[in-house]
């Protein structure tokens, strides 16, 4: 353990935790919606990160980095929409168990197809050359690729917020969050809105896979590991709340990147003690709606 935490340190680290927390709030979006909406809790989520990740590997030679950006939650997106219609939808009706135990064997089974198909061994991946390197604003280094992250990923967020709140399909979603049944009273067919809030869902997570490549290469687990720290934002943020998934994301993100600075094996755990102390405060989340799943 060191505590040399210099202004510089502080200012790379606060830096380095906003993009992780970008990544976990890309993923934690996803998965509020489909909780909210569907309450469904989608184990599959961390497999489709994985496949955005994968999906750099296997066509960044033929397109280069920039298209997958759109090609990845394209193709991911399509197979999200398929999990849920062939799979899924056939078991709404039953025990919500029913849907976790489903989509946690969905995961395992699409990773031993990833490991059949790529293998085991990790593939690094570099950023592209034009965000390659670092920049120096005088009182530190920041790496060029994680400010990409963090603009970009604040572009995208504000584009699914401003189509949640603004359009007439994203009012619907968030309406069938709050009162499914009434949505179902008005006519409209849940059943299409579930597929597309799912397909939505995959494609935040396959971008998230995309981005997340450069930064920590990519391997069969790695979906793994960030599923569990995405469902903590959701629940630090509140269920339902789509700014309560951005602070979740941001807020965990920041205490992991510290943690690894001040001391790493704490990094996996941190993040289950910040969850108790919110809860212990506040049962709902940060931003969380009382009753949203009762």
């Amino acid at each position: 353990m060191h505590l040399n935490l210099t202004f510089p340190v502080i200012i790379t680290q606060l830096v380095n935790g906003f993009a992780l927390g970008m990544l976990f709030t890309l993923m934690a979006v996803g998965l509020t919606i489909i909780m909210g909406l569907m309450r469904v809790i989608n184990f599959t989520h961390g497999i489709l990160y994985t496949l955005g990740a994968y999906t750099v590997i296997t066509l960044q030679k033929f397109f280069g980095f920039w298209p997958i950006l759109a090609i990845a939650p394209a193709c991911v997106g399509i197979l999200g929409l398929a999990i849920e219609a062939s799979m899924i939808r056939p078991i709404y009706k039953r025990d919500p168990l029913h849907t976790l135990l489903l989509t946690f064997g969905v995961a395992l089974v699409l990773e031993d197809v990833i490991r059949l198909i790529w293998g085991d061994i990790p593939y690094p991946m570099t950023a592209p050359q034009i965000l390659s390197g670092v920049v120096n604003i005088g009182v530190a280094y920041f790496s060029k690729y994680r400010i990409f992250v963090i603009v970009f990923t604040s572009v995208l967020l504000f584009g699914v917020w401003y189509f949640l709140e603004r359009s007439q399909l994203g009012k619907t979603i968030l309406a069938g969050t709050f009162d499914r049944e009434m949505v179902v009273t008005l006519g409209i067919k849940i059943d299409l809105l579930f597929t597309l809030v799912f397909g939505i869902g995959a494609g935040l997570a396959a971008i998230a896979g995309v981005l997340a490549s450069p930064i920590r290469g990519v391997f069969p687990p790695m979906g793994t590991d960030i599923i569990m720290p995405s469902f903590v934002v959701v629940i630090i943020g509140g269920m339902g709340s789509f700014w309560g998934a951005v602070i979740g994301g941001l807020l965990v993100g920041i205490v992991k990147s510290f943690t690894v600075e001040i001391y790493s094996p704490m990094a996996d755990v941190i993040v289950f003690f910040l969850l108790a102390i919110v809860l212990l405060i506040r049962p709902r989340g940060i931003s969380g709606i009382e009753g949203l799943l009762e």
